[in-house]
């Protein structure tokens, strides 16, 4: 059964590899379902197991791929996570240009949404310790938090990474201090 699993998790990260390798190359409208299929040797009727369309698969990949980079799953300081995250998309701004010039702001919104998520819940909330601690009200305020987060990296893509990443992190970390001061 988890052979099984491990063989579906493979080559779905193949095509998610596969699709951002791609992204390097060419446009986005100009990637096509049969492009990434032949890129990793399979059909598109995988491609289609795998994936609802290309911009599921977008969605995916990216999401993998900053979870790949920000080691979000590993790391004890929030700090470190984002810092690997934003380097990353600063690193790699053609892939990301290519995807904000062609497709809607909220594919990407929905890509970086889970990980900041995830590093609020996993890495930065557990090291709190907050009084009056209400489990509604902290749920409200992660993904309050999260949202402005998401919003303001895209408005730093958008700017052409006018800020330092050092600097971000830092005007974010304020904010998310300021919540429990």
């Amino acid at each position: 059964m988890s052979g099984g699993r491990n063989m579906r998790k493979k080559t779905e990260t193949l095509l998610c590899i596969a699709f951002m390798e791609l992204l390097r190359k060419y446009p986005f409208p100009k990637i096509t379902i049969q492009k990434i299929a032949q890129q990793c040797g399979v059909n598109r009727q995988t491609f289609y197991y795998y994936f609802d369309n290309i911009y599921d698969l977008m969605t995916r990949a990216f999401e993998y791929q900053l979870t790949q980079e920000s080691r979000v799953n590993e790391e004890q300081s929030w700090e470190a996570v984002m810092e690997r995250s934003l380097c990353w998309m600063k690193d790699n701004r053609i892939i990301i240009k290519n995807m904000l010039v062609n497709v809607e702001s909220s594919y990407m919104r929905r890509a970086i949404y889970p990980v900041i998520m995830r590093s609020m819940t996993n890495v930065y909330w557990p090291n709190r310790i907050i009084k009056d601690r209400n489990e509604e009200s902290d749920e409200f305020v992660r993904h309050f938090l999260v949202i402005g987060i998401t919003q303001y990296i895209l408005e730093w893509v958008e700017s052409d990474y006018k800020e330092s990443v050092s600097e971000v992190i830092r005007k974010l970390f304020y904010i998310i201090k300021r919540m429990y001061e």
